[in-house]
Formats: C-alpha cells, sequence, structure tokens
C-alpha cells in the first residue's frame, strides 16, 4: 500500500463517518419535540459530521507537513477552534438570532468540539503511525 492510498483511505473513512453523522443529526432533529430542543442533535452530531469531513480532508495534507506531531498538532487545533467557530456561528446569529443572543451556550459548543478534537486527533495520531510506517 502506498502512503497516497492510505491518505484516500483515511480520508474516505472519515468522511463516510462524517456524513452519517450529518445523516443521523437530520433525521433526529427532524423527530424531537419542541421541548427537547432540536438544536441540540444538530450540536451534537450535524455539525461534528462537518468537521469529520474536515478531519478526513486534512488527511490529504499529511505530505506537507514536516513531522507527524506537527501534523497531528495543526489538525488538533484547526478541528477545535474550527468547530468552536462553526458552532458558535451556527447557535448565535442562525438558530437564536442577533437579537436573543445566547452566550452561555458558548461553554457547551466548545466542550463538544474538544471531545470531538481529540476523537479525530486520535485518527489522525493511528494515520500518522501507520504513515510513517510504510516506505517510499
Amino acid at each position: 500500500m502506498s502512503k497516497r492510498i492510505l491518505s484516500f483511505l483515511f480520508c474516505g473513512l472519515l468522511s463516510a463517518l462524517g456524513v452519517l453523522l450529518i445523516l443521523l443529526g437530520i433525521l433526529d432533529s427532524g423527530q424531537a419535540n419542541a421541548e427537547e430542543m432540536p438544536y441540540a442533535t444538530h450540536m451534537l452530531l450535524t455539525i461534528p459530521g462537518i468537521l469529520s469531513i474536515g478531519a478526513g480532508l486534512l488527511c490529504l495534507t499529511r505530505k506537507i507537513h514536516r513531522s507527524g506531531k506537527g501534523f497531528v498538532l495543526l489538525n488538533f487545533l484547526y478541528i477545535l477552534l474550527g468547530g468552536f467557530l462553526i458552532e458558535c456561528i451556527y447557535f448565535q446569529f442562525i438558530h437564536f438570532g442577533t437579537a436573543n443572543a445566547q452566550p452561555r451556550m458558548a461553554i457547551p459548543a466548545f466542550g463538544i468540539s474538544a471531545v470531538f478534537a481529540v476523537l479525530f486527533m486520535i485518527f489522525h495520531i493511528i494515520f500518522t503511525v501507520v504513515y510513517d510506517k510504510l516506505k517510499k
């Protein structure tokens, strides 16, 4: 197996996981009542699905990084900060609107982004270990 095939394999795996999370989030939010807060499923499933697709695409950038540590740490920061930004934009501007801002929603948004960033960091660590063991 070549490094290029491995990159596309992990990209496809994480992207498929992302599509599954997005579909589950959309289906679950459609069945939620007003009391169950349907936006919570978007916070827990749909937005992390978008992050999973992004994490898969980041696997294609391994070749341009000098070291595996730099690749993993930089992608961790991309996913953490990008996820927090996407969640805050969705909830503060799209769902609640600027007239009814919910600044306390930033705390669970950061927590959920951190959990999924660690999960995708584990995928990137596995990818980096396998990538470095392959011959050029």
